[in-house]
């Protein structure tokens, strides 16, 4: 016989169950640092609007403002955060956040703020989904340097969404301006008007300098791992390229770098348990590296490219194995895991795991193996999916968002990883402008001594290659041999293991060729 005491305490215990469940649900939606956690306010600006051109605000955060639950330190912005008031999802495109750090308090009074602002996020087309009253997290493409003695510009544009998209909350700031906003559409957005509101909105700051990566403790166990949830997107391309940083914790079972599909292995990239040997499978057919090794405890580099025809292997950046094959990568439903396949697991460390929609060259996989953001890669055409594992499991590019499941951990590691060949080339990527034509540029400075930049355009994406010859016509440098977006870079020559004298330098794009000459005087 249930008594009216055994009726309260079990009413007291579910409800007492519910708000801790309640509670953990919504501590873990909130930003590491942020300004304001309330449903008072609420704005449609900028990603939630009938204006088909798009839309462009600014905010301004003052110093110290980021204080909830405790100050933000000075470091590394690697995520903001939004709060969003209302659910639904956007499409948006060319979606552009940048920020600046400034002395001021105040917007400028009827004009947008124009200091100096770095782009550290843009995507030419991309989908953001919202629930209501929870923070909205969009990891940044570039790491911005914060420091919380000054206030911190958010700008925010799209030029154009579908699907209706979502609105944030907003707080309103006695006596200062803080937002500044477009009512015209157009992009770019021409400044319309300012007030004193404040998106409410926090960010991941990551100490300057600090890095880590995925560890799965245990060798052999395969309840230690990440689980990412099917998206329609991880399926349906032919070609692929999956690469990684790996060390791998030892060789009691196959150490499973990233896998699709579970049980039916749409595709998948792993290490072989008795023979090191890294291997890739496509559904029921895998393809062995017979004669390449992967050492455990060792940090490495291991990529494989499919296309279509044949499966290649890459062993820090060289090709160590290649084979035929003509078995397509599935497209089941089922989940994407980190560091398990099946049933066989992983074990180590994982780092800046990478997934592309094309089979990536040599050249490309070498050049870029030792750079973080994509912001600084060659190219970044065909990129899919990109884990950084800096202490979560956010995919940046398209949301392959995971849980760990078991005792997944992190380390702390240095990156680029200590004392592996990178022998990085310094790639600026210029303004957004497209080129009309092809060009090399005069290096400069010239004469030099022993650093000079080389300046050059392409109008269209394609394959470049440029290449140092001295006096005699002897190849003595191979500055760039990758893919490159249409734009504009300038490439950092450095050349300190050569001879005072006269020396070469030759871009080749498609079918555009043109050398110039230069002078190292040492």
């Amino acid at each position: 016989m249930k008594t009216k005491h055994s009726i309260c305490f079990r009413s007291a215990f579910t409800f007492l169950v519910l708000f801790l469940v309640l509670t953990t649900v919504i501590m873990a939606q909130l930003p590491p640092y942020y300004n304001f956690n309330t449903t008072v306010g609420s704005n449609s600006f900028p990603f939630n609007t009938s204006v088909a051109a798009g839309k462009n605000v600014q905010w301004l955060v003052g110093p110290g403002e980021f204080n909830q639950p405790t100050p933000a330190p000075s470091g590394n912005i690697t995520s903001i955060w939004f709060r969003t008031s209302t659910a639904g999802a956007g499409t948006y495109t060319n979606l552009t956040i940048k920020m600046g750090q400034t002395a001021i308090t105040t917007m400028p009074t009827g004009a947008y703020y124009t200091g100096t602002m770095t782009t550290v996020y843009f995507r030419a087309s991309v989908t953001l989904t919202a629930t209501a009253n929870t923070f909205l997290e969009i990891v940044l493409d570039t790491p911005f340097p914060y420091n919380p003695a000054q206030s911190l510009v958010i700008d925010v544009q799209q030029c154009g969404i579908t699907s209706g998209g979502f609105s944030v909350n907003q707080t309103t700031m006695t006596g200062f301006l803080r937002r500044n906003y477009s009512v015209t559409g157009g992009c770019p957005q021409a400044y319309s008007g300012q007030d004193a509101t404040l998106v409410n909105s926090g960010v991941t700051v990551a100490p300057a300098g600090q890095n880590y990566a995925m560890k799965l403790p245990t060798p052999g166990v395969n309840t230690n791992y990440v689980a990412i949830p099917h998206q329609a997107g991880m399926i349906g391309f032919p070609n692929m390229t999956i690469e990684a940083w790996v060390k791998t914790g030892g060789s009691t079972t196959a150490n499973t770098v990233l896998n699709k599909g579970g049980v039916s292995f749409d595709y998948q990239l792993g290490i072989n348990a008795t023979t090191n040997n890294p291997f890739f499978r496509a559904q029921g057919v895998i393809t062995a590296a017979t004669t390449m090794t992967i050492t455990p405890n060792v940090w490495t580099h291991l990529a494989v490219t499919y296309d279509g025809t044949t499966v290649r292997f890459y062993k820090d950046g060289v090709m160590g194995f290649s084979m035929a094959a003509v078995s397509p990568p599935g497209v089941s439903t089922n989940e994407m895991r980190i560091g398990r396949g099946n049933a066989d697991a992983g074990s180590g460390n994982i780092e800046e795991l990478r997934l592309w929609t094309v089979a990536r060259t040599q050249g490309a996989l070498d050049s870029n193996k030792c750079r973080k953001y994509p912001s600084s890669f060659s190219s970044s055409t065909g990129l899919r999916a990109l884990w950084h594992l800096d202490s979560n499991f956010v995919d940046s590019v398209s949301s392959f968002n995971g849980s760990p499941l078991g005792t997944v951990t992190f380390d702390t590691v240095s990156f680029p990883i200590p004392g592996v060949n990178c022998d990085l080339v310094g790639i600026e990527h210029e303004g957004n402008i497209i080129p009309n034509t092809f060009s090399l540029e005069q290096n400069y400075p010239n004469p030099f001594n022993p650093v000079t930049n080389i300046k050059f355009s392409i109008p269209k994406d394609g394959f470049v290659e440029i290449k140092i010859y001295d006096i005699l016509g002897k190849e003595v440098s191979t500055l760039i041999e990758d893919p490159f977006e249409a734009g504009t870079y300038t490439v950092t020559f450095d050349a300190s293991k050569l001879s005072s004298g006269v020396y070469f330098y030759k871009l080749v794009s498609g079918d555009f060729s043109q050398t110039k000459k230069m002078l190292l005087i040492k």
